[in-house]
């Protein structure tokens, strides 16, 4: 007989505390508890209890990407397809696009769902895009199509021979790092059919009953993932190019059922319904901190609330190109001395004194123009402008304006300290300018000319003159007029001759029409004069007879040099026009 015994589970074990094998009333053990006891142990023995628990998650991300919802009467592989390409291949910020409304439908195929999605390297673009045909064809039994899609044997085929290029070549310029050699495309398209493509072809009636031709009726589901590397996401925005297709065929289809135009709400109501875009929580952060850091200061320990909070916007910042002139006149007589400047900086940027669109300009100007000193180099007048600048826009003064650039540019050229440093912020200025993508008006192009011209810098002159027809604005009497007195005082024949060159013919192409009188036709003169002198002398052989004759006026006009014939233009086309036009 065995004596009686229990089992004690340990002490740190989590599993159900065993029952103790007792004796029944004869003394004996019971068998069949024995055997429950021993299983019991070998469970214990086969996993122990540290290894019994839970193993550690990680933490939730701070950002939950939303992934976009499938369409309730759409394929059934969108819903399963949406969660393999953002976990499985790793794809993010994924868009669908509903375009199965589409009438008629697009070129990639009858009721289109797209997908765009981005991978965050080439490499990860090109693995992922294979990967995710492969599985379509193994999961789903879906034949896809990958355009633009390298794969391993095309990329080893096409960097051997770059390989062999740049051994050729002697060099190893053929392969790059980050050079587009046809290895990297940045997009792939991921396209298929599901359910065929309708039945065979078929006669065709329209409404009426009327035989209109042949053709096969298309059915099925068209489904395209837009699989972009981040930059080329950003430059193609296929999701903006989609929308507005589908927003150009809804309001078509609206006036074809007859019914009465849509508002814009309802219509973005039917946009939203059908275009799931992407919403990045990192970017939107961005976004929101980058706006906090614009954000307008109402209040400040350093100064008095009560000057300037009252302040209104009011309307933009004009150009003045008066101002410019009576601002730089009195500023070379010095009667704004530095520490009187100084003082009106201090008292508007820390005692709250009121900063209007006319004072922010006579500001700059002053500073700017102000006599040069070893104590206020260029680069102190910078950082006066730059904290003035800056504290216009915290009170809500608008300063992003065409006005204000060109203002800064003339203020820059003109200024006594113009040197390195200003020549470094002008150029900045210039660039700004160029971006803008705003027609300059008149009084900007006179402006930058006359500033430009100052410095002597004529290929500056001309750029600033040329701007205008870019934008299909014409040039006026007054920029002509600008162009000739400019070139005629500088008493240089050379550049006279090169600029009446193409100033000339230009503005004889000119529409409305620019005749040559008044104030124009004076500086254009005297330019003529000054890049030949003999000019006047050599119009004198010409006869009016002959001037007026058609038949011997070219013949005529051939022998005569190149500046008298164009002065002999000039006063034929003034001498037909009327006495009070001239």
């Amino acid at each position: 007989m065995h004596p009686t015994f229990a089992f004690r589970p340990r002490c740190y074990s989590d599993l159900p505390k065993t029952q103790s094998v007792s004796q029944n009333p004869a003394g004996e053990i019971d068998l069949s508890q024995a055997k429950k006891t021993d299983e019991i142990l070998e469970e214990e023995e086969e996993a122990p209890w540290f290894l019994e628990e839970e193993p550690p998650r990680h933490a939730p991300s701070l950002h939950k990407a939303t992934l976009p919802k499938a369409p309730e009467d759409g394929p059934a592989i969108i819903e399963p397809m949406i969660k393999y390409i953002y976990e499985d291949m790793g794809l993010d910020d994924i868009s669908l696009l509903d375009l199965r409304e589409l009438d008629p439908p697009a070129s990639l195929g009858p009721n289109l769902i797209m997908l765009c999605a981005t991978a965050r390297s080439e490499r990860h673009l090109h693995i992922s895009a294979g990967r995710f045909v492969r599985w379509l064809r193994r999961n789903h039994d879906v034949d896809a199509s990958a355009d633009g899609l390298i794969g391993p044997g095309e990329l080893k085929t096409k960097l051997r021979r770059l390989r062999k290029k740049a051994k050729l070549m002697g060099s190893n310029s053929a392969i790059l790092p980050g050079g587009d050699h046809g290895i990297s495309t940045g997009w792939v398209c991921v396209n298929f059919s599901l359910h065929g493509q309708g039945h065979a072809e078929a006669a065709v009636f329209d409404d009426s009953g009327k035989f209109s031709g042949f053709g096969s009726a298309q059915s099925g589901t068209t489904v395209v993932i837009q699989c972009m590397t981040e930059p080329r996401r950003e430059e193609l925005d296929l999701e903006l190019l989609w929308r507005g297709v589908l927003k150009r065929n809804l309001e078509q289809q609206t006036k074809v059922r007859g019914e009465s135009g849509v508002d814009a709400s309802n219509l973005d109501k039917m946009l939203a319904s059908r275009l799931q875009l992407h919403t990045s929580p990192s970017k939107m952060q961005w976004e929101a901190l980058q706006q906090a850091s614009k954000q307008q200061r109402r209040m400040s320990t350093a100064r008095t609330p009560s000057r300037w909070d009252k302040q209104t916007k009011g309307a933009p910042l004009e150009y003045s190109g008066s101002l410019v002139t009576d601002t730089y006149s009195r500023a070379k007589d010095a009667s704004v001395k530095q520490p009187e400047l100084r003082h009106m900086m201090e008292s508007i940027l820390y005692g709250g004194d009121s900063l209007g669109h006319r004072r922010l300009q006579e500001l700059i100007l002053t500073i700017l123009g102000a006599p040069l000193s070893s104590s206020h180099t260029a680069a102190d007048r910078l950082a006066w402008v730059d904290s003035l600048l800056r504290t216009t826009e915290e009170r809500g003064l608008e300063i992003e304006s065409t006005n204000l650039l060109v203002l800064l540019i003339e203020a820059v050229v003109r200024s006594p300290a113009y040197g390195p440093e200003l020549t470094k912020a002008q150029q900045g200025l210039e660039i700004l300018l160029r971006e803008s993508h705003e027609p300059p008006t008149e009084e900007h192009t006179l402006a930058l000319m006359n500033a430009y011209a100052f410095r002597e810098d004529w290929d500056r002159v001309w750029d600033a003159f040329r701007v205008p027809p870019r934008f299909n604005c014409a040039r006026s009497p007054r920029l002509y007029e600008l162009a000739y007195r400019l070139i005629a005082s500088t008493s240089q024949p050379r550049l006279c001759r090169d600029a009446l060159r193409w100033i000339y013919p230009e503005m004889l192409l000119e529409k409305p029409a620019v005749s040559p009188v008044g104030e124009l036709y004076r500086w254009l003169k005297m330019a003529i004069l000054v890049a030949d002198p003999l000019a006047l002398t050599q119009l004198k052989d010409i006869s009016r007879s002959d001037m007026m004759d058609e038949e011997n006026h070219t013949d005529e006009m051939s022998k005569v040099p190149e500046f008298a014939r164009i002065l002999a233009e000039v006063e034929h086309v003034r001498s037909q026009l009327q006495p009070q036009d001239r």
